[in-house]
């Protein structure tokens, strides 16, 4: 009798969450630290959020989320890796210059040369499969990573430059498909409570891409924080309720869902009017990434 191959993987994700909770802490509390991998070259604020300044020059960040739970260790993302130049290079002349970035520093070198234990690593979590998030894939062969079924065969059929073939579809990738159940969360109606203690959610922001998944993360009632991937791809974009400028579809169709996309950057404004508390953290905004703990610090209990 055939199995269903997304029920077998989700067990398996159980299972393996089980097996964290029963094998004791690696660390007595929550913590995560950011880590840079690249900055771009540099773009005018109004050309990355829409009613942005002319007279603004942005340099967005590209970068991961390293998060430490006392029953497992997970990447949020991994930034640009190791591959980077040779990924990129197929891309045409004027995305290249769109999405130009500068001085890489793969997440896998800072975390080899600061002697971090990548075994350790359980899961990696992409928010999405866009280039800039799954360049680093590669450097972590046999990791389980852990997508949407929907994400990743867009991510197959994708075309550059939101989609690099070259980044997924490596015989070292260890994919695992995954599903949010229909869990409401914040004003989410579909989420997951990975650890099933809601300190390291993730809730459907779907839109962007065809899966794009965020992650709330609680280290405290009074700090909290919510990463959004490339919902917007600055905090502007969400305190004003604004998208991406429609003039960047002269290069690419930056969003899979327009109306779904507008959506959940409302979602997320609505977020950031009601609970001030909460840091919302766009995955680009360099601004705000400013102010998180960059590796090799981890945030503080």
């Amino acid at each position: 009798m055939m199995r269903n191959p997304l029920k077998v993987y989700w067990l398996a994700f159980y299972l393996l969450f089980s097996f964290w909770a029963e094998a004791g802490p690696a660390t007595s509390t929550v913590r995560f630290s950011f880590i840079e991998t690249s900055q771009s070259k540099g773009a005018q604020e109004a050309m990355v959020v829409k009613g942005g300044s002319w007279w603004t020059r942005r340099h967005l960040t590209h970068g991961a989320v390293l998060i430490e739970h006392p029953q497992g260790t997970l990447l949020y993302d991994t930034g640009l890796g190791t591959q980077v130049d040779e990924q990129f290079a197929g891309n045409s002349w004027l995305a290249k210059q769109l999405f130009a970035f500068t001085h890489p520093r793969p997440l896998i070198t800072q975390l080899q040369e600061n002697h971090y234990p990548v075994q350790n690593i359980d899961a990696i979590i992409p928010s999405h499969l866009h280039w800039d998030h799954a360049s680093g894939l590669v450097d972590f062969p046999g990791i389980p990573i852990w997508v949407q079924p929907s994400e990743l065969e867009s991510a197959r059929s994708g075309e550059m430059p939101s989609f690099l073939q070259s980044q997924i579809n490596s015989d070292t990738l260890n994919w695992h498909t995954m599903e949010l159940p229909e869990n409401p969360f914040l004003n989410f109606t579909r989420s997951l409570d990975i650890f099933h203690d809601g300190s390291v959610v993730l809730v459907d922001l779907s839109g962007h891409t065809a899966a794009q998944v965020g992650l709330f993360l609680k280290l405290s009632e009074a700090e909290q924080y919510l990463f959004i991937g490339d919902t917007t791809w600055t905090l502007e974009g969400v305190i004003n309720n604004k998208p991406r400028p429609g003039m960047l579809k002269i290069v690419v169709e930056v969003e899979d869902n327009q109306s779904l996309a507008d959506q959940r950057i409302a979602q997320v404004h609505e977020l950031y009017k009601t609970y001030p508390e909460l840091v919302i953290v766009p995955a680009h905004d360099e601004r705000v990434a400013a102010d998180l703990p960059h590796f090799p610090e981890f945030s503080q209990p």
